[in-house]
């Protein structure tokens, strides 16, 4: 594992442990496509597609919004409470401390694992909110809708937790973060595709990063676009 390859370097070679940490930054960042993770992304993209398909009418949608009666009514704030990545915050902070008073190995690799799938989580978000610059349903003034923060840390820490825990606590821990994104629609702060894809983006990011940081079987995913006579093409391959 990577705690225990960088105390074994740390002592020989310091460039090397350098160069392994970049490695393993880079391998994290890539995981949802270098990884069995592409599964979900791919399909919670496809889910997202066909069940989130509320950008042809926002107007009119904007307006029943308005006139909605939340079925969470004023609970609705505890889904906004809980999204702000306090789950994840606490899960690296319990494991870290763990780690480093019991000489845990394994608790500092789970602090490490998601303290990187939500940083990468939060980062890929942030980049689209400002990209995309998409109105709230109900703030039509905010132009940060898409895609959905609070989704996409919520379902970030559940899939960590599933992954590195097992279906006992990862059922409730993905029931929590379907109830904080559902929440964000209730209030009237996010169209449904925004959380859709916000779940999406931290499902595989948790599982990427997991998956990339237990050395699962990885395979290869690439596009090459390139220009021939008859035009663009796209050459895609794989290695699995």
């Amino acid at each position: 594992m990577f705690i225990n390859s960088v105390n074994g370097l740390s002592q020989e070679n310091p460039e090397q442990v350098e160069l392994s940490k970049k490695e393993l930054v880079t391998s994290d960042f890539t995981s949802p496509y270098s990884t069995d993770a592409l599964y979900i992304l791919s399909t919670g993209m496809l889910v997202s597609t066909i069940l989130g398909n509320d950008d042809r009418n926002l107007d009119q949608q904007a307006k029943a919004q308005a006139e909605f009666d939340p079925p969470l009514k004023d609970f609705g704030y505890l889904g906004e409470t809980l999204g702000w990545g306090y789950l994840n915050l606490l899960y690296v902070a319990g494991f870290a401390m763990h780690g480093y008073f019991k000489q845990n190995n394994l608790s500092k690799e789970r602090a490490e694992i998601m303290f990187s799938s939500s940083t990468f989580t939060l980062l890929t978000t942030s980049i689209l909110k400002v990209t995309v610059k998409r109105a709230r349903p109900s703030f039509p003034s905010k132009e940060d809708s898409f895609p959905s923060g609070h989704a996409s840390m919520s379902f970030n820490f559940a899939s960590v937790v599933a992954a590195e825990h097992g279906t006992y606590w990862g059922i409730p821990a993905y029931a929590l973060a379907s109830f904080i994104s559902y929440s964000r629609v209730n209030d009237g702060w996010h169209w449904v595709s925004d959380v859709l894809v916000g779940a999406t983006i931290g499902a595989s990011y948790g599982w990427g990063v997991h998956l990339n940081r237990r050395n699962y079987n990885q395979f290869i995913f690439s596009f090459i676009p390139s220009v021939s006579s008859k035009g663009l093409i796209a050459n895609l391959s794989g290695t699995f």
